[in-house]
């Protein structure tokens, strides 16, 4: 039973999820089965691991059924239905926890049963309850759309045909402020995969969708109608074409001054949704050579964090890629105390399956700024993950420690194993691919010039380095040169 799919689950339910799940089973309302009930005060004794051998069927069967003969169909049966409701405590649950959507449903159940007074309250009610919740943006226009379709249901009923055609409009206008926001959202998400992770698809309906539209005419025309939404859709759209076209400085502009003159008229969650696209700009601009953006990048950071929008509410866990990219902008900006007290006061941020590695790759970068590369080593042997963006740091700065404490040997042959890495993960891009192979070369080729003393080798590395565009780690690369001629 230990591998059965209801103890899978039941291992993911807190303390709290598990009490509440117990009195869901006793309710006749949602299951009738004794045995059932049974089966799950026998289970939750040995919660979370589950891993006794007092979970085995027999003993389990004995538990339920005391005293009859075992059967190990009725054992599956149990174990079955105990797996279904396990399912539907959760969705049901999630419904339970979700306030406006259970408003929408009783808006739902109320629409035909000519109740048009309290029918009217309700929807009132619920639209102003949406509108407050400053946390709730993501489905905001959404169910906005659900609303005005029920008035609109209610008041055709009610024979309102007047009415009727006023909320059509509305509900017409919310379903597409809805769309457009999203379609523009998943369009950047598309894009950002594309750069970031090597990720396309052969077919990309949203994105061929937006260059057949004219959205600035469009964009326009809300804007002059003062339609409610128009800004932030207006932030999308900037935000896609910054990243759409990363050389284009006027459209970074464009969209940062924006952002940044109306941050406060956007929800937390809403600012957090647009400082992303803000981010991958910014990161693009870097890969490409431009490292005068890295300041750029971390007065982004420093602003989220001082205005409390780094993530979209206060529960939501900081991601172990946007823990990294805050403290590496302030290592590539030189602000090194101010990266060390992130560390500090951000790491219990992290979810607890990360925390502990990504913690000990920050403090690694930490003390190779401060030149201890003993400890950097240390800290870097206490990073276990399988994320590829933190195995390429940490190979990186293995090599640049190696090379500190002139353990060349041990350099020399670690670059071929992190050559291997990066020429047989497809999930890297070619640009970011090409900057670290670049980067390895050339610190093949210093390691050898080094051991050489060739002070003609050395001149000729820093002109090929300092004309090379995408190179990761530049800067320390020609220092070490300068340190040899």
């Amino acid at each position: 039973m230990n591998k059965s799919k209801s103890l899978e689950l039941l291992r993911t339910f807190s303390t709290d999820e598990l009490k509440r799940f117990g009195e869901f089973l006793k309710s006749p309302y949602f299951n009738t089965s004794i045995r059932v009930v049974k089966l799950f005060e026998a289970m939750k004794k040995h919660y979370p691991e589950f891993d006794s051998a007092s979970l085995e069927k027999k003993r389990l069967y004995s538990k339920v059924l005391p005293g009859k003969s075992y059967n190990d169909q009725i054992i599956k049966n149990l174990n079955t239905e105990l797996f279904r409701l396990e399912k539907e405590f959760l969705a049901i649950d999630n419904f339970v926890n979700s306030p406006h959507e259970r408003s929408i449903g009783l808006l739902t159940q109320l629409t035909t049963r000519e109740i048009d007074q309290l029918f009217a309250k309700e929807a009132d009610l619920a639209e102003a309850k949406i509108r407050e919740d400053i946390n709730y943006t993501d489905k905001l226009n959404y169910h906005l759309f659900q609303i005005e379709e029920e008035r609109f249901k209610n008041n055709i009923f009610n024979n309102k045909q007047q009415l009727a055609t006023v909320n059509s409009v509305r509900s017409g206008e919310y379903l597409i402020t809805f769309f457009l926001k999203n379609l523009l959202r998943m369009s950047i998400n598309n894009h950002v995969n594309r750069f970031s992770l090597n990720i396309s698809s052969d077919v990309e309906l949203g994105d061929k969708l937006i260059s057949l539209t004219d959205l600035e005419k469009f964009l326009n025309y809300m804007e002059s109608h003062k339609t409610e939404g128009a800004l932030n859709i207006r932030l999308m759209y900037y935000a896609l074409i910054s990243n759409l076209e990363p050389g284009n400085d006027t459209a970074y502009r464009n969209f940062k001054d924006l952002l940044y003159g109306n941050v406060s008229k956007l929800s937390r969650a809403e600012a957090n949704l647009l400082f992303t696209p803000l981010e991958a700009v910014i990161a693009q601009k870097i890969n490409s050579g431009r490292t005068e953006f890295y300041k750029d990048l971390f007065e982004t950071y420093d602003f989220e964090l001082k205005n409390n929008i780094y993530s979209s509410n206060e529960s939501t866990p900081l991601t172990a890629m946007k823990f990294r990219n805050i403290y590496l902008s302030a290592v590539r900006a030189e602000k090194f105390q101010w990266a060390e007290n992130f560390i500090n006061n951000y790491r219990n941020k992290l979810q607890k399956e990360d925390r502990q590695s990504v913690t000990e790759l920050a403090l690694a970068h930490i003390n190779f700024e401060k030149g201890d590369f003993d400890k950097t080593l240390l800290h870097l042997h206490k990073v276990k993950t399988g994320q590829i963006f933190y195995k390429v740091d940490v190979k990186i700065l293995n090599l640049m420690a190696y090379y500190e404490l002139s353990h060349f040997e041990s350099a020399v042959s670690l670059i071929e194993s992190f050559r291997r890495l990066l020429n047989s993960n497809p999930s890297l891009t070619e640009q970011y691919r090409e900057k670290n192979i670049n980067f390895i070369n050339s610190l093949n080729a210093l390691i050898k010039i080094k051991l050489d003393n060739d002070k003609v080798g050395a001149e000729k590395l820093s002109g090929k380095i300092t004309s090379t565009e995408t190179i990761a780690h530049k800067k320390w690369l020609l220092k070490k040169i300068s340190e040899v001629l």
